[in-house]
């Protein structure tokens, strides 16, 4: 009997190691399917969160970008406020100013220079008009004198600041030297030279 107790004795054994192997590559590959689950549920879990805070940062991005964009809107709409302002301003100091000027005897020789300039781009012009403002009529004399025998034909203008307009219909020529004209033209390049001035700024 000692021989079937010694085969059952081996028999048990390698059952046992059998079961013991089979047992060991069963919880060899529960781990490793563990492992893979936990490796894909972290892989899921970082995707997540990639695709989360990219969301953000693009949300935060067009917020920051909206608020930028409206403040500077806000800001050139302030600007141009200011400007337009600040020209008015000005222009209303330029006005007063040339409305000082013209109740001045310097005034009457400036009418005279502009006379002269103007007859000087009229060559041979016989039919001459000189268009001044309702105020000016009283320097019509010394601006005929002025003229050196040259024949005038006064007129009223359309102008309200001063200077005056010259014109020969014959020669079909017009000689604008208005303070309206200058002060148009000059409100341009005002505009023009303190746009670019501020945004250079």
């Amino acid at each position: 009997m000692p021989d079937m107790t010694e085969k059952l004795d081996r028999f048990t054994a390698k059952i046992l190691a059998e079961a013991s192997e089979e047992t060991r590559r069963a919880m060899d590959q529960a781990e490793h399917q563990r492992d893979n689950a936990l490796r894909k549920a972290e892989d899921q879990v970082l995707r997540e969160a990639y695709r989360y805070i990219h969301g953000e940062v693009a949300r935060i991005k067009a917020e920051a970008g909206r608020s930028v964009s409206r403040r500077m809107l806000e800001n050139q709409r302030a600007l141009s406020l200011r400007r337009e302002e600040m020209a008015k301003e000005t222009f209303a100091l330029v006005r007063a100013r040339i409305a000082a000027f013209t109740r001045t005897e310097a005034y009457g020789k400036r009418l005279e220079e502009l006379l002269t300039d103007a007859l000087g781009r009229l060559p041979g012009a016989e039919d001459v008009q000189i268009c001044l403002r309702e105020e000016d009529k009283g320097w019509i004399p010394a601006l005929t004198r002025a003229a050196g025998g040259r024949k005038l034909d006064f007129r009223s203008g359309e102008f309200r600041m001063g200077g005056l307009v010259a014109l020969s219909p014959s020669l079909g020529l017009r000689v604008d030297s208005s303070f309206d004209s200058a002060a148009q033209e000059l409100s341009g390049h005002f505009a023009e030279l303190f746009g670019l001035s501020l945004s250079d700024e």
